[in-house]
């Protein structure tokens, strides 16, 4: 008898949850700073769960630049460019962290499973940090959330779950949907949602920090894959 493949969606979060290029993402934002603004980057926020629209709005303020809404968009490109001519030094200074690889290449074989990204990064910076480490080949950009969409993680994930539904005509139950991250911020965006959080301790969050935040999982690194499988087919 033929059983039909349990659906879900896995959207993930990419730095410290599947990468990280360290002070790298610093000097990306001071060479797009210094594009736009012609100054040095002096003060940045911290970027931890942070989308680009509101990390380029806050560094703008910081700096005393008026209306700094009205930069958006030549800063997104900035940055792009600045992605752009540094891919070789994010592969060179940042790392794949352990077991992703793994699990997307393990869920990318698993029947019924879909994956993209929920980032604050803006889609070309979020396409170059994972194709710097070979793991872009699973992953639909076209259905993810991007930090260019908005300052709100939870608006990415809604987000995400349109263009999942405009792109394939397909929805999914909130128990199929799983927002994957390594920050409070992850987790809140999927249960504004009410959708699954698994978090995973592989930035400054720890296992216990993430459940406190409401995580129906938390692993401590994607090493164990069987683990992540089991979480995410129940």
């Amino acid at each position: 008898m033929y059983v039909q493949p349990t659906r879900r969606l896995v959207l993930w979060d990419i730095d410290k949850t599947l990468v990280d290029i360290g002070g790298m993402s610093r000097e990306i934002y001071a060479a797009a700073f210094k594009i736009v603004t012609g100054l040095e980057l002096e003060h940045m926020p911290n970027m931890a769960g942070k989308a680009d629209h509101d990390l380029i709005i806050a560094s703008l303020r910081l700096h005393g630049i008026p209306e700094p809404a009205s930069h958006l968009v030549e800063f997104y490109g900035a940055l792009a460019a600045a992605t752009e001519v540094r891919k070789a030094e994010i592969k060179q200074h940042g790392r794949c962290l352990p077991g992703a690889r793994e699990a997307i290449e393990r869920l990318a074989k698993t029947p019924g499973v879909m994956q993209s990204v929920v980032t604050g990064n803006i889609r070309p910076i979020a396409e170059a940090k994972l194709a710097a480490f070979d793991l872009t080949g699973p992953i639909d950009f076209d259905i993810g959330g991007y930090g260019s969409d908005d300052g709100e993680r939870a608006m990415l994930v809604r987000l995400a779950l349109q263009r999942t539904q405009q792109k394939y005509g397909v929805s999914y139950l909130p128990e199929q949907v799983f927002v994957i991250g390594d920050t409070p911020y992850d987790v809140a965006s999927a249960k504004a949602n009410n959708v699954r959080a698994i978090g995973v301790a592989s930035g400054s969050s720890t296992a216990g920090e993430l459940h406190a935040a409401g995580a129906d999982a938390a692993l401590n690194s994607l090493r164990d894959t069987r683990a992540l499988v089991q979480v995410l087919l129940g």
